[in-house]
């Protein structure tokens, strides 16, 4: 008889952090203390929460979640049921918060103009967006005095 692995869906992935889902397994409390504890010895991983209730796993991890789905596979705790389809990191969007905001209240600052509200609405959000940006400096920075 062939002994076969448990197949672990990935849920949800982030960098960091990957969600698993063993529905095949669910409510075996015995079976997932096993896989937290093994999960644990695995380099990388920095914290493993189990929900047996709901057959999820949750890995924090440092290493990279392919590496670590192979040495759970090699360590017989689980097999990845989509092994090629380990998401990669998604990389931070170069945006800046602050030019958002800035646009934003100026884009109000133009709507209130429009409907004939110049003092205060329009004027103030202007303001707001201007000191937001670094149009205006009163003594400190737009940072917050850094």
């Amino acid at each position: 008889m062939v002994d076969t692995l448990p197949q672990a869906e990935i849920v949800h992935a982030m960098p960091g952090r990957t969600r698993l889902r063993i529905a095949d397994r669910r409510g075996d409390r015995v079976f997932f203390a096993s896989v937290a504890s093994g999960l644990s010895t695995i380099p990388g991983v920095r914290k493993v929460d189990v929900r047996p209730f709901t057959g999820s796993i949750l890995i924090h991890h440092a290493a990279s979640f392919a590496r670590i789905g192979t040495a759970a596979e090699t360590s017989r705790l689980f097999a990845l049921a989509n092994a090629n389809s380990v998401p990669l990191p998604t990389p931070a969007l170069p945006v800046d918060p602050k030019l958002i905001t800035a646009a934003g209240l100026g884009i109000f600052a133009l709507w209130q103009l429009t409907r004939g509200r110049i003092l205060p609405p329009a004027i103030t959000l202007a303001w707001y967006a201007a000191r937001l940006k670094g149009f205006l400096l009163n003594g400190d920075s737009a940072d917050g005095g850094e």
